[in-house]
Order: structure tokens, then sequence, then C-alpha cells
């Protein structure tokens, strides 16, 4: 042992090293010789082989033969920046057998990996596989000398246990020193936790109760926690299975764990296991193009647990229901067909009987959920009227199985079976003739809430599916019991309710609520819900074919104007090898047409065809790590050519294939597309794309807004664009090229630029930020911007490289545009003679100059002077920025000067760290007795200390004073001006917003000026303050502010 490696990051001082060379020093561990430990160790591999053997294929679905062991891993925390902007090039996968093989080092790539998957995917079923394997000796050989399994829902109903007692159960059946063996050699443990539970508990209540103690008695959840922080045995493996939801906390609490996802049948392996099911493969052949003629069944059988419950009932009525088949569209379908067909074999017992037995699950499944139960004793089903020998019948064995290693304990085939069954049970509850309710005491509503769970319940779920309409007559025929009256429309009311909540509806993951309003399956009901929803944001790393079909469902006939994200890194269940089969639009030539329909289905077909419904109103669509294939771009043309409400589209970090573009300008081209807006960040596009797009600038009426962030574009590609936009049918207004320039070719671009601006007359605002164009650029683009055609009137030009001599060729063009409002020159080193050059512009401008934005120029008050000519000649400057210049109390002087003139209409100042103190508020105080136009005042990270606010709060309470927002965040200002505030506060009518935030304000200065802000005359609708440190009393004084004024916010 102590020649072998140990992991880089683990922490000596909480290693199991320590423990071990302890333990082997002890006189227990020491008794033994090196062989007898070597014997010991033996032993427990081959207790353990000869058990996992004995797994075999399981029962339900033939998991070791049919279920894909290669799994998709997930790159959720940081895509690598060694890619190009970012992007993730191609979805990579690993075999389960290597997910722990050592790197080239010689070190494990991970202690930890997790298997990620949706209810019936099969997670449970590659772990077993994955240890029968071991056992065999096929996968990690020599690395792990116990694998130790542990079923997190089977042990979820126990109030309090050990490590240890988890350990010794798995070697209950051998006698040996198992304790100190295992101690000795953790490094060569694998701890399996199976379907790790949604954690109920805060992660910071969890971290108290922590113990790396094997031996100290926990609650089950404390001790899972503990193996996921790796408090107990930190230098041991973990190889996890949870559920999309459970991973919203777990991954949180890893460190760099392999994340990876379990793969949905694909077609292949779908029709491999059908074939395995039945006699003849004709019968086969024929359920499989059943399943196609019913589009959510076709998808839903890409589950393993759903193709096995469908050859299970077909395999006992023969493929007779292949009508009622087409019908089954949502996952309560598939589980109530299920459930009807069982019904339908009985033979020699009656209805009534098999009703009964179901009704007893259904109390049995309900309990169980409940109080965290998945194991039942004889007793438990006694309880729920499900006599012993009904535990022999046939019919009892579609739903239940024995528990492994135990005597006369059952649990249910599946777990999903006895979440369908709860659901069951909460629909039927209210009837008068319901057994066994006081077995089972919460309500719906209770159950909705359980562990914070809501929406992305599957008990949920199904409890929306039971309550469509059109299922109520299968659910009383399968069940002998009638829906709840009422329970729909309560269920309904309330989740319109949840929607409308602001605060409940932000821990809403979106893609839950789609799948319980496609359960029901009412569009009407979807709309209504879908319309209080004003953003749908969508990003978690992985999305399946069944997410995207309900997420179609609900957005296809929104009538609101929806703002969509959709991230599109990982799609699962997508068959390249489909074929398009819709959306011809009638414009294209028949051969346009073949090529069309030879194209593979995109991953965004559905989504597109939710797009194309003509009641489908989103309005802005953003799309993240799309990869454009020539699929997408042809499905994303067809949108274009019949949704009349789609405005603005964004990729992000997308690769962007020629073929792919060419389709999208296509559809971009169509006369009725409605794109104003296409953005791109962070894309790889290459010059012939750019050419696709230079053909819309040409052809589009309504494109007026086109945008590259962080987007590499070459000088050809520019050169394109700058043709079409020198098209005299170019209508774009605004073009924004920000970080998107290559340095080689920055200056040659303004040249191209430049042209455009003396053709293009329609051309308002160009944004060039982050760009090193240098002053040489500024030069050529100057050339454009002074020509008499050049209507701009926003232009960019921050972090561009640029020093006081680009100022002089600036000057130049601000003293002949009639049509520039805005100008951006920040984090550029032009210093105070490149700004006195501007000045000397803006003094002789013709122009309406509104917006000057000089942050971070390298100015000192040297500046201010020319700056205070410009406010008293210039009547159109309404907003000048300075922040992060040493402009200091004698620069703030010179420029109050300019304040007090009547001819200054400024009305947003920003001198955010500017070097100033306490003796600059004199004048500013002066300047606000006559100044009626300010109207935002930004101070922060200024040093005006209590009597510097003191002399300002004067000018704030003079009845010329208008200001309307303030912000003096790190003012360094104490209680001690406190009451200067409140009097201000008392007076002053036009203070909506006041930021205090990162000062040293006490409860005593807090309280004082809450009682202010009772006053009626105060206005504040919002106040920014630090509250970490307060005590109760003020903030009970807060919250009773909050009731008498209800728009006030902190």
């Amino acid at each position: 042992m102590s020649n072998q490696k140990k992991r880089k990051d683990m922490e000596p001082a909480c290693t199991w090293s320590l423990l071990c060379e302890e333990k082997a020093a002890s006189s227990s561990l020491a008794s033994y010789s090196q062989k007898e430990l070597a014997d010991y160790r033996e032993i427990f591999r081959k207790h353990l082989k000869e058990k996992y053997l004995k797994i075999g294929v399981d029962k339900c679905y033939h998991h070791g033969k049919h279920i894909e062991s290669r799994l998709l891993l997930v790159k959720e925390h940081g895509i690598s920046e060694k890619t190009p902007c970012g992007i993730p090039q191609q979805d990579h996968f690993i075999e389960m057998e290597h997910v722990f093989d050592p790197d080239e080092e010689g070190f494990s790539s991970s202690q930890t990996v997790v298997i990620e998957g949706c209810a019936g995917i099969g997670k449970t079923a590659v772990v077993h596989k994955f240890m029968f394997d071991w056992a065999a000796g096929m996968v990690t050989p020599g690395r792990f000398d116990c694998l130790i399994y542990l079923n997190c829902r089977e042990i979820s109903h126990i109030s309090n246990l050990s490590a240890a007692d988890l350990i010794t159960n798995t070697f209950q059946d051998i006698n040996v020193p198992i304790w100190d063996i295992i101690l000795a050699y953790p490094e060569k443990l694998l701890f399996i936790l199976d379907g790790f539970p949604e954690l109920q508990y805060p992660v910071s209540v969890q971290e108290e109760n922590l113990s790396g103690n094997p031996q100290e008695k926990k609650p089950v959840e404390t001790i899972l926690f503990s193996f996921v922080r790796k408090k107990l045995f930190p230098e041991s493996s973990l190889l996890i299975t949870a559920r999309p939801t459970s991973m919203k906390k777990l991954h949180t609490l890893l460190k760099q764990p392999i994340q990876a996802e379990i793969l949905w049948f694909s077609d292949a392996e779908k029709r491999a296991y059908f074939l395995s099911q039945f006699s003849g493969a004709n019968v086969a052949m024929r359920v499989l193009c059943s399943l196609q003629e019913s589009e959510g069944l076709d998808i839903m059988s890409s589950l393993p647990i759903v193709s096995w419950m469908l050859c299970s009932v077909l395999q006992l009525q023969g493929d007779g229901d292949r009508s009622l088949m087409r019908s089954l569209q949502t996952m309560t379908d598939m589980y109530l067909f299920y459930f009807s067909k069982c019904l339908k074999t009985l033979k020699g017992i009656s209805v009534w009987k098999g009703q009964s037995c179901l009704w007893g699950l259904c109390s049995l499944a309900a309990e169980g959920l409940q109080n965290q139960r998945v194991l039942f004793e004889v007793s438990d089903l006694r309880k729920h009227g499900i006599g012993v020998y009904d535990t022999h019948c046939v019919f009892l064995n579609y739903f239940l199985k024995k528990a492994e290693g135990h005597v006369n304990v059952y649990t249910f085939l599946h777990f999903s079976f006895q979440e369908f069954l709860t659901a069951v049970f909460y629909a039927l509850k209210n009837d008068s003739s319901w057994m066994f309710f006081d077995q089972v005491g919460k309500t719906w509503q209770e159950l909705f809430q359980q562990y914070g769970k809501g929406f992305s319940s599957l008990t949920i779920q199904f409890l929306f599916g039971l309550l469509h309409k059109a299922k109520g007559k299968a659910v009383e025929t399968t069940f002998g019991r009638k829906v709840s009256p009422g329970l729909r429309e309560e269920l309904l009311k309330w989740t319109e309710r949840e929607i409308k909540d602001k605060s409940s509806r932000l821990q809403i993951e979106p893609m839950d609520l789609f799948h319980c309003l496609y359960e029901i399956q009412e569009e009407e009901y979807a709309k209504r819900i879908i319309d209080d929803l004003q953003s749908i944001i969508l990003l978690q790393p992985t999305y399946t074919k069944m997410d995207i079909l309900a997420m179609s469902f609900c957005l296809k006939s929104s009538h609101s104007h929806l703002s969509v994200s959709l991230k599109c890194q990982h799609l699962l269940g997508f068959e390249e090898e489909e074929r398009a089969t819709a959306f011809m639009p009638p414009a294209l030539t028949p051969n346009q047409s073949f090529q069309l329909c030879t194209l593979p289905v995109s991953r965004l077909h559905l989504f597109c065809q939710a797009l194309c419904n003509p009641c489908c109103k989103i309005k802005d669509l953003k799309l993240i790590f799309c990869h454009l294939t020539a699929s997408c771009g042809r499905d994303l043309s067809f949108v274009f050519e019949t949704n009349q409400y789609l405005t603005d589209l964004e990729f992000v970090k997308n690769t962007l294939e020629d073929s792919g573009m060419k389709f999208l300008c296509e559809g971009l081209k169509q006369p009725k597309c409605v794109i104003h807006t296409l953005r791109f960040y962070r894309c790889l596009i290459s010059p012939a794309s750019c050419g696709e797009l230079a053909a819309v600038l040409t052809t589009s009426r309504w494109l007026t807004e086109l945008e590259f962030s962080e987007t590499k574009l070459e000088a050809s590609a520019l050169k394109l664009l700058c043709e079409g936009l020198k098209d005299p049918n170019c209508k774009l207004q605004k073009l924004k090229l920000c970080a998107s320039l290559l340095p080689e070719s920055s200056e040659i671009v303004c040249k191209y630029l430049a042209s455009v601006l003396i053709c293009n007359p329609n051309l308002t605002e160009l944004d060039l930020s982050e760009n090193p164009l240098g002053d040489t650029g500024v030069k050529y683009l100057c050339e454009g911007l002074r020509h008499s055609n050049c209507k701009l009137e926003k232009l960019d030009l921050s972090t561009c490289y640029l020093t006081d001599v680009s100022c002089l060729e600036l000057s130049s063009f601000l003293q002949v545009s009639q049509t520039l409002k805005e100008l951006f020159v920040f984090a550029n080193s032009l210093g105070d003679m490149g700004v006195q050059h501007l000045c000397e512009g803006l003094r002789h401008t013709k122009g309406i100059i509104e917006n000057l934005v000089l942050s971070e120029c390298s100015l000192s008050a040297t500046c201010c002077e020319p700056l205070a000519q410009v406010l008293r000649s210039t009547r159109s400057l309404t907003r000048l920025l300075l922040i992060n210049n040493r402009i200091e109390d004698l620069g703030l002087k010179l420029l109050c000067e300019g304040l007090k003139q009547p001819d200054c209409q400024l009305k947003d100042l920003a001198l955010w760290t500017c070097h100033l103190t306490g003796a600059c508020c004199q004048d500013l105080c002066n300047a606000l007795y006559t100044n009626e136009h300010l109207r935002d005042l930004d101070l922060s990270d200024n040093a005006l200390g209590d009597k510097g606010m003191q002399v300002l709060c004067e000018g704030l309470k003079h009845p010329c004073c208008k200001l309307q927002t303030l912000w003096l965040a790190e003012c360094h200002l104490t209680d001690a001006c406190c009451g200067a505030l409140a009097s201000v506060l008392n007076r002053n009518e036009t203070l909506t917003l006041l930021d205090l935030s990162g000062n040293d304000l006490k409860d005593f200065g807090v309280q004082m000026l809450c009682d202010a802000l009772i006053h009626p005359i105060c206005k504040l609708q919002t106040f920014y303050i630090d509250t970490d440190h307060l005590h109760e009393e003020t903030f009970r004084k807060m919250e009773a502010l909050k009731t008498s004024k209800p728009g006030i916010t902190w």
C-alpha cells in the first residue's frame, strides 16, 4: 500500500492514509500478517463477486443486453476556453467500463462519477451491469477490492444509521474482521449510491451536521451528504446515480466529478430490443411501425421502461391493441395502458377482485412515498387490503417483486410504478368509498411541496395527466372509481396562482412545468399558464427529446410575446437517420425540395414545428450551443416563412456551418420573414456564410439590426458584409461588431466601413468597441464619418486603443456632423489633451450631441475646464460619464461652474471613483441651488465623509433641486450624516432612488432614515442599504415601512 499513488488534490489532514497508518500500528490490525490481510481481502472480493454475479439479467427489461453502456459526458461547468470561442465542437462519450480508468500519469481521472438520467432510462440497470462486469473481472481489474452497493431509496426510511452499518450489511453473510480490513485499504473501495435523493434541507444546514466518523449514527440524508462531501472515506471512490431533479443541488457539492448521462435507446437498439421480445420478426416490426404512427409514443418508447411495458402487455394479449397504441401520447397514457391491460389478464378471478388489488397498491404506494419507503413487509400489504395469498398471484407479479436479500419483503417492479399509483391515489382520494385514508394523511398540495419538488415530481406530472377529461373513463374502468370531482379545476387554479406569484415562479424550472402541462394535454389551459410568463430560460446542460416535445406542445399556441432562451448543448434521443417529412416551403424548386426531403431531421425539428404554429407568438429567441447544421438551418428557415411574430434571433456560442447558414439565409430573404434583429455572440462563422448574410442585407425589408459580439470575422468576411451594406436596398440601421475584428485586419476593415458610411444613409448606429482599431483605423473611419451622406446617431469606440491623435480626427467629424447624438470612447488613453480636442469639436458642432461617455480615459482636473465650456455652450448635452478618472475636487469645482449656467441642460452626471473628498460638496451644493435639470447624480466610491454629506444635503433640500436618483455607495458615511439625509427625505419630493450601500450605517442611522421615509412628502421607491449587521428591531421597522408604503424596495 505504501507504494500506491495518492490523488493529487487530496487534503492530507483528512485522508484515510493517516487513519490506515494508525490502524496498522494498532494492536488489532498489527496482529494480522500481510498474508492474512491479503487472504481476507480475497475473501471479500470473492464474496462480492459471487453476490453480484447472481444479478444476471434483470427480469424487467433485460438491461444487460440492450441498454447502451456508452455514456454522454456532460460539460456543464465551464466549456474549455481552448476551443474556439469556448464552443464545444462535438459530444464526447465514454464507455461505462472506463469511467474509473487512470489518466496518463496513473492517477484516477476522477474519484466521483455521477450517472444522470430520467425515470426509466436504466440507471440501476447500468450500475448492475457494471457490478456484474466487475465481478466477472471485465472492468477496473485491480482497481477495487470492494463494491459497496447502497440503494438510497431502500434505506431512506431509516431514522438513524452509520456508515459502518451500511458496510457490515454488505458482508452480513461472512464471519471475518470486516472493519479493520476495510479501514486499512479505503482507496480500494467503491461506494455505489443508487437513486440519490433530492436533498430536503439547504446545503448550509447539512454542512453543520456532517461527520467523518464511520461509527457515528446520523440521519440517512446526512450520511449520504457526508459521502458526497468526502467527509466519510475521502480516499474511496463514488458512483452515484440520480434523476435530474436531484442533480440541481448535488452537482454543487461534488469536487471535479465525471458527470455523464445515460443515452436513450437509439432506433437500432429499440429495434433489437423489440425483435428479442417477440417470437416472430414480423410481429415485432408491425409493432415498431405502429409506434411510428404516434409521435409521442415513438419518442416515449426510446425509454427502456416504456419499451418493456409495451412488450410485456403485447406479449400477453397479442398485437391486437395496436390501434389503441396510436392514442398513447403521454407517460400517463402509457402507464394507464399498462395497468389496464394487466387487469384484463385475470383468469378465474373477478375484475372487482383485481381492482381491489389495485386500490390496495395505490394506498400502499402513497403511504410508502409519504414515509420514504420502497420496501414493504407482508403486514404492510395486509393493512392495505392485499392478502398474503395475493402475493403469489401472477397478477401481482406485474407490479411487485420480492426485494433482493430479504424474506417476504416486497417492492414495486420500478419506482415509477409507485409514483404513478400514488398519483392515482390522490386523483381518487376524495371518493367516499375509498379505504385506508387514515394511513395516508397528506393532501395533494402537501405532496406537491414535498422536498420542494413541485412540478418536477413525477407523481405530480402523473396527477396532471390523470385529470385530463378524456382519461376519466379509462381510470374508472381500471381502478373502479371516478376521479375526484372538482380536483381538476382545483389543481389548475392552484397552478395559475403559483405561476402568477413572482416568488414561486422564480423557483420553478420551466421544463418541469411543461411536462405537467403536456401530460394534461389541454391546449387552452397550457396557453393560459404560459401567457403568464414573460420569459422562458432553459439552460440545463441536457434536454431529452421528450423535453423538447413537452416544450413544443406548450409554446406552440402561446398568445403572449415571449422571450425564449434554449441551451442546445446536449439534446438526447434524436436520430440522425430520421428523414424530414414536413415543412415544404412552396417557393422551392423540385430539385431544392428533394434536397430538403433527404436532409436528416434536426434536433430543433420539434421546436420549429411549434414555432411554425400560427398561434405561436414567441418574439425573442436565443439559441445557445446550437450546432447550426444544414438540417437546423432548413427547419429555422421554414419558421421565418410562416411565423409573423418572431423578430429577434440570437445565436450564442454556435458553430455555424456554411450549409446551415445558407438555408438560414434563404429563410431570412423570404418576403414573409419579419426578423428585425440578428445577433451572433461568440460564434464560429466563415467568410462564405458572411457572403450569404450580405445577400440577406440586399433583400430583407425588415432586418434593421445586425450584431456580432466576440465573433472573430476575417477581413474577407467583413468585405463581403460591407458590399451588402452598400447596396441601395439595404435597410440596416444598427451594425455592431464588438470584439469581432482581428488585430491584423482592423485598419483595412475601417476602410471598408468608411465606404459603407459614404454609401448608406440608413445606418444610424455603429459599435466597434473592444477592437484594436488604433489611431490609424479611426483616421480611415473618419473619412466616412465626415461625409455628408453619413447619418450616424450613435458611435461606440470604447476600448479601441485610441490616443489623443484619434481625438483630432473625431473633433473634425463632430464639427460637421448634424446627426450624432451619442459618443462612447471610454477605456481609451485619450488624456486631457484628447478631451480638449473633442471639446473643441463639440463647441463648434452643428450636431445635437446628447450622451458623452469619457469613463476610464486617463483624465485629470485639467480636462474639466473645456468640459465646463461645453456644458455652457451645448444645450443638447444631457448625459456625461466621467467614471474612474482622477477628476479630484478641483476638477469638480470647474465642472460645477458649467452646471450653474442657465444653458446647461445636463440630466445625468456620473463621477464614480473620481478621487473626490468632502471638500467638493460645497461646489456641488451651490450647483444644485440653481440647476433644475440634473436628475441622476452618481458619487459612489468617493471619500465624501459625513461632513461633506451634510453640506451636500443643503443643496438636496433646495426647491430648485429636482434630483431623482442619488448614488452614494462606499462614500465613507456613518450614522452622523443620517440626520441630514433624513431632513432631505422629509423635504425633497422628487428623489425616488437612494443608494447608501457599502457605508458604515448602524441601527440608529437606519432607523432615523426609516422614520423619514414614512413622511408623506417622501417619494423614495428604491433604497439600497447593507442589512447584514442590523438588529431585529431595525428589521421590524423596515418591514413596517413596507406595509405603510407598499411600493418601496430595499
